[in-house]
């Protein structure tokens, strides 16, 4: 059965990434710099891309990996790649565009697991008009052999998306934790772009993320993170 991860234990997970512990990355190709070419287009290699319209279906023209895409304040490299999403490709015609990017791992109930990475957008990308129905999340997922059991979802317009002054696509870093629940095998560390479409407006109309991270906080910090989150939660009760 599909749940979400309760506000008290995100409040506790988010709480306890105050105190000090180390993470290790669980992600192939996190910075998204290595890519493949599929259908003529360069994509991140080692993802998931899931990609389709309301109307037409399944397609795979969704997103693309470029090297303007990822510029500072992300992190830069020699082959520096970000991704650049294509709200523009949702239309009357085949209907409202979404497109998963999607990593898989291990995971182990109990265990605190943090996705971050940076993502930006143009002013006029559909998922920044004001009541829009585009949805741009940031998750992380657990799944199960039955599938979907929990998942923690940062909405990325409420949280600030395109609102960084001064930074190229308004870039910003994000982060979203969960805690493992009971049956969990599998952690997904997954960014969307849901019911897009091309903004009558027209201009700059981009989603672009780059630079991900899936890092799993081992025992024992995690009872210690949990502690030090649950003892932040009471401090801020009392005050």
């Amino acid at each position: 059965m599909k749940t979400v991860l309760s506000t008290l234990a995100l409040a506790s997970v988010l709480v306890a990434g105050a105190c000090d512990a180390r993470a290790a990355q669980l992600l192939l190709n996190g910075n998204l710099d290595a890519t493949v070419v599929i259908d003529g287009q360069p994509r991140p290699d080692d993802w998931v891309i899931d990609a389709s319209r309301a109307i037409s279906g399944p397609f795979t023209d969704g997103l693309s990996s470029e090297p303007w895409a990822g510029p500072a304040p992300t992190p830069v490299t020699a082959n520096d790649q970000g991704v650049f999403f294509k709200p523009f490709q949702g239309n009357a015609t085949d209907g409202d565009v979404t497109v998963h990017l999607y990593q898989d791992a291990a995971a182990t109930p109990g265990i605190i697991y943090l996705f971050s990475g940076w993502a930006g957008a143009e002013a006029n990308y559909s998922g920044l008009i004001p009541g829009s129905r585009t949805r741009t999340e940031l998750a992380v997922e657990f799944l199960g052999p039955a599938g979907l059991i929990a998942s923690s979802v940062l909405h990325l317009p409420a949280a600030g998306l395109g609102g960084a002054a001064g930074q190229p696509f308004g870039y910003n870093k994000y982060t979203v934790a969960g805690i493992a629940p009971a049956g969990s095998t599998t952690v997904r560390g997954r960014v969307s772009m849901i019911n897009a479409f091309a903004n009558p407006a027209g201009g700059g109309q981009a989603l672009v993320v780059d630079d991900f991270e899936l890092s799993q906080i081992p025992e024992p910090a995690t009872t210690a993170l949990l502690a030090c989150g649950l003892a932040g939660l009471a401090l801020v009760r009392r005050r």
